[in-house]
């Protein structure tokens, strides 16, 4: 292969990952780049990462516009001396076969030494780039002009929150450029509406494959407890009246399931071919919701960690997920995953293990329930907590004992 020539392929970050979604490109054909210099963002499963030159050279072709989803190791875009011939571009791109692409790239010797290489996040330095992918698939979905609105976000960076104020200001909204008609509209056509078709993002399908390997591969049970939130919210409220840093209850959950996760190893586990880890620390993922599906950032060795760390990181990490700046090592390598839609009125649910994880916790609402103490019924702020269990690792009475644990932490609140 001819050194003044080098291909810029899908590149593989980490060995799940399939495919990606080209989502911005930073340069434009006839460009000249520095090495290093940002070429593209591209979106993996849960997170955008940045893509560098991997030379100084000139862009010479883009084969995957903004949107296309390629598989890795897919030829996207051709760097070349200038002085190359356009005929010789040409003749490279219709003779360019994928390399093997079953490596893990953070190591190996077996990379392709042309492949594109990640870039570390970094804040925007020019105008351009001061947008992130999602905000600016947004705007353009709203037909909103991009320029026009105020970044709020570090440096002035655009996020999708601020693209959908500045809709809301506006008077327009997503329900705008769906196409449907409204029920006044509708009432008055028999002509049939067409749905809105769009294609899932490679964050999206990555999500639906895993969690469909989930429930064909592994046998699921469900352990079920109601738990007494009283002493737990009595122990947020002082924290936050002392004004150190905000503290929800999610928070104190996190920091709960910690102290009992490490003293239950078998639940703080990851289940790989024959081989059980389990693990002296808890990392612990916790599930936000973003625009184009579920993260699951960790927060690392959270039994080490006291509640007022705890939040703090857990609301950088949920920022940042949301905003798609979250990095690769940020959302790998949990051994255990809570799940809370209590914030959503829910009251209890079953969750789907993360795998190579062997349990998940769902966490449902708090309310007020009638219960019995002392043999006087008296009303209680109450939640089901549901602890879903890979019974080839964590069997019944492993996961009874866990829950009891965690029960006996949050109803006492001791040693949180």
């Amino acid at each position: 292969m001819s050194q003044r020539i080098f291909p810029i392929t899908m590149p593989k970050w980490g060995i799940e990952m399939q495919q990606g979604t080209i989502t911005q490109w930073h340069a434009a054909p006839g460009q000249t780049l520095a090495k290093g210099e940002t070429l593209l963002d591209v979106e993996t499963e849960k997170i955008v990462n940045s893509v560098e030159a991997p030379i100084a050279g000139t862009l010479r072709r883009i084969l995957a516009e903004v949107g296309a989803i390629e598989s890795v190791g897919v030829l996207i875009a051709v760097f070349a001396a200038a002085d190359v011939a356009d005929a010789e571009v040409d003749a490279f791109i219709h003779g360019f076969k994928p390399a093997d692409t079953s490596f893990e790239p953070d190591g190996g010797t077996n990379a392709p030494a042309t492949a594109a290489t990640p870039a570390p996040a970094a804040e925007p330095t020019d105008g351009a780039s001061k947008v992130s992918p999602i905000a600016r698939r947004l705007a353009e979905k709203l037909g909103i002009d991009i320029t026009q609105i105020k970044g709020t976000g570090s440096h002035g960076r655009v996020s999708k929150e601020d693209v959908e104020a500045y809709a809301a200001s506006m008077g327009s909204g997503p329900a705008s450029t769906t196409g449907v008609a409204s029920p006044a509209s509708a009432a008055t056509t028999s002509t049939p509406v067409a749905p809105v078709r769009e294609r899932m993002t490679s964050m999206r399908a990555t999500i639906a494959r895993r969690l469909l390997e989930s429930k064909q591969s592994i046998p699921h049970y469900r352990l079920a407890i109601d738990v007494d939130l009283t002493s737990l919210l009595a122990l947020r409220a002082s924290m936050n009246a002392a004004g150190v840093a905000r503290v929800s209850v999610n928070d104190l959950l996190v920091r709960a399931c910690a102290v009992a996760l490490v003293q239950h190893p078998t639940v703080n586990a990851q289940l790989q071919g024959d081989e059980v880890l389990k693990f002296a620390q808890a990392d612990i993922c916790v599930a936000v919701a973003s625009e184009n599906g579920l993260v699951t950032p960790i927060v690392r060795a959270a039994e080490a960690k006291t509640v007022v760390q705890i939040a703090a990181e857990v609301a950088d990490l949920a920022e940042r997920a949301r905003s798609g700046r979250l990095v690769r090592e940020e959302i790998t390598g949990g051994t255990f995953t809570i799940s809370n839609l209590g914030m959503f009125g829910v009251d209890r649910f079953d969750a789907i293990i993360n795998p190579p994880q062997v349990a998940i916790l769902a966490v449902g609402a708090a309310s007020d329930r009638v219960v019995a103490r002392n043999g006087q019924a008296i009303v209680a702020r109450v939640a089901t907590l549901t602890l879903s269990c890979d019974h080839r690792v964590v069997d019944g009475a492993t996961g009874a004992k866990f829950l009891a644990t965690l029960r006996e932490l949050v109803e006492t609140a001791k040693g949180l």
